[in-house]
């Protein structure tokens, strides 16, 4: 009879100890996962742009990539059919801004973005060259 007693003993006690377990949950200063917002934007794009410019209408293709150099920044390559040039965005949860920036062929590119679904991105921007300016509106469509 001793023998059951002290096995329950031994038993009762594990029991208490594991209930008493330290739970990360239970841990007011356990790192959550980090969530970097402008994962919804790295893909490749099909871009439909509308120009004010003599250009009207026309379509291509952008990547998005993040930027290794800057937290919160993507990198738009082939923006504005360009394919040699490459723009910065600041990426602020659904919505981006394009500070004026200067890229290759001379142009100087600024404006703002909103990630209205998972699939889509509506765009305005401006950009210039010398004294010639265009503003412009893009949807992109995740392909």
């Amino acid at each position: 009879m001793k023998t059951f007693r002290n096995y329950a003993l031994i038993i009762a006690t594990g029991l208490l100890l594991a209930s008493c377990a330290s739970d990360s949950k239970d841990e007011p200063d356990s790192p959550s996962p980090s969530i970097d917002n402008r994962d919804k934007y790295v893909a490749h794009w099909l871009v439909t742009e509308h120009s004010a410019g003599p250009a009207g209408t026309t379509s291509y293709t952008v990547n998005i990539t993040k930027s290794s150099s800057l937290s919160s920044d993507v990198l738009i390559a082939n923006f504005y059919g360009m394919p040699s040039s490459s723009v910065r965005a600041t990426v602020s949860n659904n919505s981006f801004t394009i500070p004026y920036q200067a890229v290759s062929g001379g142009f100087v590119v600024g404006g703002s973005g909103t990630l209205s679904s998972s699939t889509v991105i509506n765009l305005s921007y401006t950009t210039a060259i010398g004294t010639d300016r265009d503003s412009c509106s893009a949807t992109y469509a995740k392909q």
